[in-house]
Order: structure tokens, then C-alpha cells, then sequence
């Protein structure tokens, strides 16, 4: 059954804030007492993080006067171009990355490519491209800012040969477009007769190479049927938009496999067995909707059921309001996708409580990585830790070669160094070195792959290998683009290489896919103002989190010893070693990564001026 857009809010009750429930209580054996269908809060969020505040973007309208507006603005192009080592099909509005992968850009970045493209060589101003691509709607200089930014990913533009910055004007393409070669009919049937005995010997070969002890994982097959539009066949188009843009983010989604639009459409209009359905997809879950637009209001109701079972995992409703029906759109695409996916997502709360519903004596490989994964999500400190690291060493043993067990053994030893909680130096050592075993090993998952590499990228952070970890922070997000908590957090490693606007655009992308965190994206603006040297906004910001994390307490001590407020520095400190008595200077030292030692050598005497003990 199809929920009505007023159903959702009584079967989903708001979502507790973080803390508002104690964890569960769980028996001798580690098994959750209560029923585990409940909000999971992360990842024990650490208070280093936040985020620069959310400035809606506004999505090209897709009808076809608005691309006549569009056209009548640049020079008939070649239809497929080369940027560098990236190829442009302007026909298609795809782009193909230096790494032979294709780019997802949102159509109006697309629209400000095609006219950077067309005007090659020249500045286009701000105005220019806003007039073009956002006619007759007022927007901020933070939607162009976003556009760029993803421009210049699918570009792989990441010196910014390609696309250039003039400060407070505008943006010039500065490499001039080649035309791409046309493909005859001979090479076009050897590329793809090649291609198909590639992906033979590849999945050949993957078969073939699964080791005795590996216990293959079962990613979650999700087919995502039309959206009903409330308002008939005259609003329809939302519906298709809001499907087609979930299909295209769960396709980039390492967590879960999506069924192809052209097959799950098949269905949209059928009378609809859940079931039924998912038998002839091959699909573990359905998800479907609804959508009503009332003046500038949407409202979409999204809903995703078992097909074994046919209950109902998930439902929830999504109210937003703005001009631009598009950018409405966009952002409610994108809370779905955080709602169902990743390591926090509905889907995978629902195999938490599959694999605790397993019998010991017959966990797989997968199931003791659900298992600990469960308590390390929901776990407020140091013995949840402990416990999720038995359950995966536990695993580990009957799985030696499980690059996905090590890697979240890893995560463990990080969350207790980053914490502060235990040995620091032997924490860090252990993350990097079980992440490395996993990034060794062969035929990796893309969720595995995701994970490690994520992980990677703050290992990198703190050997000091600043470009590595910025690099391997690209990758990860390559791997998940969707995923918003990946997004935030790798923020960390951008900003100890300096890499402040990149962290901005990062944090643009992130904060609207991920309600509940304020307070994280408060304190990471906080910290990039001090940074940057703004210290009274630094303080304007620490001000709305009354009670963080030693952390923020402490470099908002800094702030207000660089603006010579020194007693109430001291009053910060003195507070924050009443919550930490044992932190000290050679602590921060330990825990802090800045590629300038400039930096790290200011905070510490600031720090110290501030009155916190040497060692």
C-alpha cells in the first residue's frame, strides 16, 4: 500500500536528538535486549566537526523554454570536446572523467560548463552565468561556488588549469576545447566486443579467486518504482524527477545495488504486489512514494518495504519550500538517499537486525561485520569500542583474510585515538596498519573500498602526508559523492592541508542531506573561522554550542587569546580540565594535524598563555 502524504508522520515518530536515549541493554552474549529499530546517531560523533550553514542551490528548469533561453546565449558547439584528459558530450550532458569514469554533474552545472565552453578563452561574469543559467530567479554567489566546484571534479581539475577563478568577477575556461575524433562503426563494435570479454574474464576471474575462507557479502538489492504525483499527469514530471535523481544517487552508492530504471518503470503503473514485484527484479526492497506541490511547498512521502516479507522497513515525509521546484527536488532526493544508505541507513538497520537474528554458530563473514558494526554506530564510548572490536576479532578468526573485518577493526583504534580515550600513539599505529593489510588485499568490495580508503585519508593525515590524505579523501568521495557523513568528516583532512575552500564546497554538498548534526556543522565553521584568522566570528560560533567536547572548549580558548582576552581564556581552559584533567599541551600536539608547523606552534602557545600544563 502506497502511504497518503499525511500517513508518514504518525508511523514515523520524529527522530530522537543525539543522546536523548540511553544504548541498549544487551545480554552475556552481546545481543540487544530490545528491538534495535531506532535512530542510529553515528558513528560516536566526535565534536571536532561542523559545517559552513546550507545556502539552497537552485536546479535549471528542465522545460524546453528554458532551454531555448539557454541556447540563444552561446555558439553553436561541436557536440563532444576535450577538456585536458576529460571528454565533454555536450548532446548528452555527460562527462567523462580523466580516470575513464563517468562525472555526475547537476543539469545547471552542466549549463555553466556549456557556457564556459562557449565563451573559452573569456571571462564570464558572475552575473552572466546567473542570468543564463538561473533566469529570472534571485540565487547567491554559493550556488555558482558549487557548480564550479563540481565542474572542476568531473574535470579532474584539481590544480585549476582548466577552469580559472578571477577573483570577485567571474570564472574563464583557460584550456581551449579539442573535438573529439569521431568513431567509426569498426572501432565502436571492437570497444564494445572488447569490453564485454573484459567484464567476462573480470567476473571470471573474481569467482575463480574468492578465497575458502571468504563468506561473500549480500549487497542489498533496492528497486525504486515510480513516485504517485498527488496532483495527476499536470505535476507528474516531479514524480519522475525525484525517481530518476534516487536512482542516480543509489547507483554511486557502495552500500546497496539499485535495479535499472528502465526495468523497475516497467511497473509503475501495474497493480503492485510487493512481492510479486520483487521476485521478477530480483530485489530485496521496494522503495516508492509520493509527491503533492501546493504553491512553493513540496511535500514527497517516501516509503521502502521487504519484498519477502512485504512489511514495511521505512517511511517518512519531507516537507520543503522555495521557488525553484528543481532545487526542492535536489534536496529532498538527497535526504533520501542519507535516510536509506550508508553505514547509518535504513537498509542497514534492517540487516543489523538480521544478523542479530542469526544463530551464533552459523555467522558469516558479513554478519559479524553487521554485528559489531551495530554497537560501534550506537556506542557512547571506550567499552562499546572494546566490544564491537571483539565481535570483528572474533569474526576475523574465522575469516583470516577478510579485508572488510580488518578495516573496521581499524575504524576502532582510530575512534579511540581521535577520542583521546586510550594510548594515542599505539591507537593510531594499529588503524594505520590494519588499514593498510586491507587496502592490500585483492577484489575488494565497493564497500570495503569506501571504507578503507576513507579511513586511509585521515591515516595519511596523521603520519604528516598531507597530499596523500587530501588524495585519498578524492578518492573516497569518487567512491560515495551521496554520502553525507563522508562528506563532513573528511572535511577534517582538507582543512589540515589548508585546502579551506575545497572544505566549504565539501561541506555545501554535505549539510542539507544530514539533519541533526547542527551542532558539528556549527564548530567546524567555528574552527575554519579561527583558522582563517576571523576570530570574532570563530567566537559568535562557539557561542551557540554551550557544552562541546574539550576539543572546541579549547580552541575556542585559542581564539580569545588572539584577541588578548586572556582571563576568559584561562576561564575556558580551567573549564575544560575540569571535564579532562589529564589534558595537556603535549595532548593537543599529539592530536592536532597541520601541514604548516607554523600553525601548530601558534595554537600551543596560545594554549599555554591560556594556562594549560606543558605535560
Amino acid at each position: 500500500m502506497l502511504l497518503g502524504c499525511d500517513d508518514a508522520a504518525e508511523m514515523c515518530p520524529p527522530t530522537p536528538t543525539r543522546g536523548s536515549r540511553p544504548p541498549p541493554a544487551l545480554s552475556s552474549d552481546g545481543t540487544p535486549m530490545e528491538c534495535r529499530n531506532r535512530p542510529i546517531r553515528g558513528a560516536i560523533p566526535r565534536i571536532r566537526l561542523g559545517a559552513l550553514p546550507w545556502r539552497a542551490y537552485h536546479r535549471e528548469s528542465r522545460n524546453s523554454s528554458r532551454n531555448r533561453k539557454m541556447t540563444a546565449t552561446i555558439a553553436p558547439l561541436n557536440s563532444i570536446v576535450h577538456l585536458g584528459a576529460a571528454r565533454v558530450d555536450l548532446d548528452a550532458e555527460r562527462v567523462v572523467g580523466p580516470d575513464g569514469q563517468e562525472a555526475t554533474l547537476r543539469p545547471q552545472s552542466f549549463a555553466v560548463l556549456r557556457l564556459l565552453i562557449a565563451r573559452t578563452g573569456r571571462l564570464v561574469t558572475k552575473d552572466e552565468l546567473q542570468a543564463a543559467v538561473w533566469p529570472g530567479v534571485i540565487v547567491t554567489d554559493d550556488s555558482l561556488v558549487q557548480c564550479i566546484g563540481e565542474i572542476r571534479r568531473a574535470l579532474g581539475d584539481d590544480a585549476r588549469a582548466l577552469v580559472e577563478t578571477v577573483p570577485r568577477r567571474g570564472y574563464r575556461l583557460v584550456a581551449a576545447p579539442r573535438p573529439a575524433r569521431p568513431v567509426t562503426w569498426r572501432e565502436g563494435r571492437a570497444a564494445a566486443f572488447g569490453a564485454t570479454l573484459v567484464l567476462l574474464a573480470l567476473g571470471i576471474g573474481a569467482w575463480r579467486t574468492m578465497g575458502a575462507n571468504e563468506s561473500p557479502s549480500h549487497i542489498p538489492v533496492v528497486a525504486v518504482l515510480p513516485f504517485d504525483s498527488m496532483a495527476g499527469e499536470t505535476e507528474a514530471y516531479l514524480g519522475s524527477g525525484i525517481t530518476e535523481d534516487v536512482i542516480s544517487m543509489l547507483a554511486r552508492t557502495p552500500d546497496v545495488a539499485v535495479i535499472a530504471r528502465s526495468s523497475s518503470f516497467a511497473y509503475g503503473d501495474a497493480p503492485r504486489d510487493i512481492r510479486e514485484i520483487g521476485a521478477a527484479l530480483g530485489a530485496d526492497y521496494l522503495l516508492e512514494g509520493s509527491v503533492r506541490r501546493e504553491g512553493d511547498k513540496l511535500r514527497v512521502v517516501a516509503q521502502l518495504e521487504d519484498t519477502e516479507t512485504g512489511q514495511h522497513v521505512w517511511a517518512d515525509r519531507f516537507d520543503r519550500a522555495g521557488a525553484d521546484p528543481w532545487a526542492l527536488v535536489d534536496e529532498i532526493s538527497g535526504r533520501i538517499i542519507f535516510a536509506l544508505a550508508g553505514e547509518n541507513g535504513e537498509i542497514k538497520r534492517a540487516q543489523f537486525r538480521e544478523a542479530w537474528g542469526k544463530d551464533a554458530t552459523s555467522l558469516g563473514e558479513y554478519d559479524y561485520f553487521l554485528r559489531g558494526l551495530d554497537i560501534y554506530m550506537n556506542g557512547d564510548g571506550p567499552a562499546d569500542i572494546a566490544r564491537a572490536d571483539a565481535i570483528w576479532q572474533e569474526g576475523l578468526a574465522k575469516y583470516p583474510d577478510s579485508a572488510l573485518l580488518r578495516t573496521k577493526m581499524a575504524w576502532g583504534h582510530w575512534t579511540a585515538a581521535w577520542w583521546y580515550w586510550d594510548d594515542l600513539d599505539h591507537n593510531f599505529s594499529e588503524a594505520g596498519r590494519l588499514v593498510t593489510e586491507a587496502l592490500a588485499r585483492d577484489n575488494l568490495s565497493p564497500e570495503v573500498r569506501r571504507s578503507a580508503h576513507w579511513l586511509n585519508a585521515f591515516v595519511q593525515m596523521q603520519r604528516g602526508n598531507y597530499a596523500n590524505g587530501v588524495e585519498e579523501a578524492k578518492r573516497t568521495i569518487a567512491l560515495a559523492p551521496y554520502d553525507a557523513r563522508v562528506l563532513r568528516q573528511l572535511t577534517d583532512v582538507l582543512i589540515a592541508d589548508g585546502e579551506y575552500e575545497m572544505a566549504l564546497e565539501w561541506l555545501a554538498r554535505a549539510e542539507p542531506r544530514e539533519p541533526g548534526r547542527e551542532d558539528e556543522y556549527i564548530l567546524q565553521r567555528a574552527l575554519i573561522h579561527r583558522l582563517s584568522g576571523r576570530y570574532d566570528e570563530a567566537l559568535a560560533e562557539y557561542a551557540k554550542v554551550p557544552e562541546p567536547d574539550v576539543y572546541p572548549r579549547l580552541s575556542r580558548a585559542i581564539a580569545l587569546v588572539e584577541l588578548g582576552r586572556i582571563e576568559e581564556a584561562r576561564a575556558v581552559v580551567r573549564g575544560a580540565l575540569a571535564e579532562k584533567p589529564d589534558f595537556t599541551q603535549a595532548t593537543w600536539r599529539e592530536g592536532s594535524f597541520h601541514s604548516d608547523p607554523a600553525i601548530l606552534a601558534g595554537e600551543i602557545s596560545a594554549l599555554a598563555r591560556a594556562g594549560l600544563p606543558e605535560s
